[in-house]
């Protein structure tokens, strides 16, 4: 009978990312956008490194291999998407008590939501944005061995970036406007996350404080197979990945019940 049960509401959730992918392809305007945008970012910085000759100090890497990087680490961030806003702007409205009553969990309903709507993104943006770097940079990193683990790498930092966008949208239980925390996930992930640059370029107390946090794991890890073939550090990154997306889920069935406890403490 557990495994009945279990079954049927993973089916659930099943059926939320489902119909979440499934709105993001009829918006085509929105995937194109963001398409447009991982474009722009990627033309822009390969003019700015090629005027600049930029020597990144770090052995066979280039400007070829720093456009992968950058593509890499932008194609999770750019395929997140703003699920935080849509659950507070549902806490603002009142419309979060109806679907608090739903059998399913509101956070776990919010993630599989998100988590469907970033896998489609990522598939097209995976699809274009391999293209723009391979014209822009001119072919392929040096050695392309570390593109295949990148993959993996690339969707469990989807993974995580969509869980920590559902906890910033549920702490609107109590703060309403979330977008101090918005502020805060973003420049953390840009800084200890390592989007523009490889973090082997830090000063090495900042590459330590960076990688005791869940950051790099969004940006640096799946960008960092750009720069060579590196499976110890890809599996490094897998099993660290794991570990803090089990913690964020702990730490969001936690908010979650909070939130709940909350808003019936409130009268909703």
């Amino acid at each position: 009978m557990t495994t009945v049960r279990f079954s049927r509401l993973g089916a659930k959730y099943l059926a939320f990312a489902g119909a979440a992918a499934r709105r993001t392809l009829a918006d085509r305007t929105l995937l194109l956008g963001r398409t447009a945008f991982l474009a722009v970012i990627l033309f822009t910085f390969s003019r700015i490194w090629h005027v600049l000759g930029v020597r990144v100090g770090l052995p066979g890497v280039g400007e070829r291999e720093l456009l992968w990087y950058l593509a890499l680490t932008e194609f999770s961030m750019i395929a997140t998407p703003g699920i935080s806003l849509k659950i507070e702007a549902e806490v603002r409205s009142g419309d979060v008590a109806s679907r608090l009553v739903r059998p399913v969990s509101f956070a776990g309903a919010s993630l599989s939501e998100g988590l469907g709507e970033a896998a489609l993104r990522y598939a097209v943006l995976a699809v274009s944005g391999g293209a723009f770097a391979y014209v822009l940079a001119g072919g392929l990193p040096a050695d392309p061995r570390g593109l295949w683990l990148a993959v993996p790498l690339g969707l469990l930092a989807t993974v995580l970036n969509v869980l920590c966008q559902v906890a910033v949208g549920i702490s609107a239980f109590w703060v309403i406007d979330t977008s101090p925390f918005q502020w805060i996930w973003h420049k953390l992930t840009f800084v200890l996350g390592g989007l523009l640059f490889p973090l082997e370029l830090y000063p090495e107390w900042l590459q330590r404080l960076a990688h005791a946090t869940p950051f790099p794991l969004m940006c640096w890890a799946p960008g960092r197979m750009a720069l060579g073939f590196a499976p110890a550090i890809a599996l490094v990154s897998a099993l660290q990945g794991l570990l803090w997306v089990a913690i964020l889920s702990g730490f969001l069935v936690a908010l979650s019940r909070g939130a709940r406890a909350r808003l019936t403490v409130s009268g909703g």
